[in-house]
């Protein structure tokens, strides 16, 4: 059976608490929608395990997904999870699968929440390095919390070593089990601390999460980690933004390997800009809301380019357009977001978790041709489909589901993409409504079919 594997936090809301603690307290609650990529009914099987490593055999499920369905699975109705599970999680399959990850973190009555999303890994995506472009402790109220779990056969001994020369390790980490590694926490980190960091694993491959949490604004920003293959000469963004409708975004490249390369982004109002990476210094920060070249307001993509290493990033999303301190009342309005800059393209993709209306939740789906011009295709679970006017090299389309009236109210689903044969990229946007919080996701759309042939 093929496996994705997810380095997923999961820690069920306890219900015996009392009202006045319980307001006081965040508690964190995940779900996940797994996608069934052909035709024929999957038969999927999904195992926790707990913060030691140990499989929670009670709450096992098994279950079946019809030909290119989905469903979704909300631990907070695993009743055979016990109060209070941190742990992590493995999805094997009959079929070819995607998965994504939804992290809710909430007080009792939402008044204060935040909440993060990304992509599950598939089996062949763990290696014994993952590269992290953005590591954070107190950066202007963010600090990064780390997940790194254990996807093979055997026990395995992590290592992260950050520039500066800060370090975190765990020893003896048991197949299937995570382990948090919270930047907090890092012995001499100094606060203000902005880098990037390198997980190796020793006996065995591991894959990684990072969480940027900002507790004073009520935000979360969540990425996957880069394996040594996740990286590549060009980056591909397909949704940059300064003070569009609030909204500022920011790139993090890290080189990959050791040397210096230098990087020049190329936005798509023609504008570029080049520093260079070295083995002292292995990222750079391209922040558009600091780009004077840039209009305001603005929405557009960029291309980045390496002369000479492998390199990764990761896109960050935030509304400046809320109170950024907890003296002020509630109900909180900041949204962020994160997702990897991609390295190449692809014929078809999927994202397993579309929505309109669902509990206020609405998605949209930016798509960006990388190949000869052509037009791109939207086609939802219920069987209706969109398509985009014809786009050239590097031109981006935005397919919004809170306007489609083919899709019903109250909408999950999947999407399948594809560009007429052309290679494309895309990238999903889940944004709830505002008032309580960080209620603004996004994940990367999974290359499919999801396994190299």
């Amino acid at each position: 059976m093929r496996k994705i594997v997810s380095a997923v936090l999961i820690a069920i809301v306890l219900a015996s608490l009392a009202a006045g603690a319980a307001s006081a307290q965040l508690s964190t609650v995940t779900s996940f929608q797994i996608q069934n990529l052909s035709g024929d009914t999957a038969t999927v099987r999904i195992m926790f395990y707990d913060q030691t490593g140990d499989e929670v055999a009670t709450a096992t499920v098994s279950d079946t997904i019809a030909g290119d369905g989905s469903k979704l699975y909300t631990q907070g109705n695993n009743d055979d999870l016990p109060s209070g599970f941190l742990g992590s999680v493995v999805v094997s399959a009959d079929r070819p699968v995607a998965g994504m990850t939804v992290q809710k973190t909430a007080n009792a009555d939402e008044s204060r929440q935040y909440q993060g999303t990304y992509g599950a890994f598939r089996e062949y995506q763990a290696a014994d390095t993952f590269y992290l472009p953005t590591i954070m402790d107190a950066f202007y109220q963010y600090t990064t919390e780390v997940s790194v779990q254990n996807a093979g056969s055997t026990d395995v001994d992590v290592l992260l070593s950050y520039t500066g020369g800060y370090t975190d390790s765990v020893a003896g980490l048991k197949p299937g089990e995570a382990h948090i590694f919270d930047n907090a926490a890092t012995a001499g980190m100094p606060e203000g601390y902005i880098g990037s960091g390198v997980v190796t694993a020793s006996g065995g491959e591991v894959v990684a999460i990072v969480n940027q949490i900002n507790e004073e604004a009520v935000e979360e920003q969540t990425y996957q980690g880069f394996s040594p293959d996740g990286g590549g000469m060009n980056l591909y963004v397909p949704l940059l933004m300064r003070q569009f409708y609030g909204y500022y975004s920011s790139v993090k490249v890290q080189k990959v390997g050791a040397g210096s390369t230098d990087v020049t982004i190329t936005y798509s109002n023609g504008y570029s800009e080049t520093q260079t990476l070295t083995d002292a210094s292995d990222s750079y920060l391209f922040t558009q809301g600091n780009e004077t070249n840039l209009p305001e307001p603005w929405i557009g993509s960029a291309v980045i380019e390496s002369s000479s290493l492998d390199i990764i990033g990761v896109v960050n999303q935030q509304n400046a357009d809320y109170p950024r301190t907890m003296d002020v009342a509630p109900p909180w309005s900041g949204k962020a977001a994160s997702y990897n800059a991609p390295t190449a393209g692809a014929t078809r993709f999927v994202g397993p978790n579309v929505m309109k209306d669902f509990y206020g939740f609405d998605t949209s789906v930016q798509v960006m041709n990388t190949g000869a011009s052509t037009t791109c295709t939207a086609l939802f679970s219920n069987g209706t489909s969109q398509t985009s006017p014809t786009l050239g090299q590097y031109e981006t389309h935005l397919f919004t589901q809170h306007n489609n009236p083919d899709l019903g109210p109250s909408f999950i689903g999947s999407v399948v993409l594809d560009c007429n044969g052309e290679e494309f990229v895309a990238v999903i946007n889940q944004e709830g409504p505002t008032g309580p919080g960080d209620t603004q996701m996004a994940y990367n759309a999974i290359a499919a079919p999801v396994e190299p042939e």
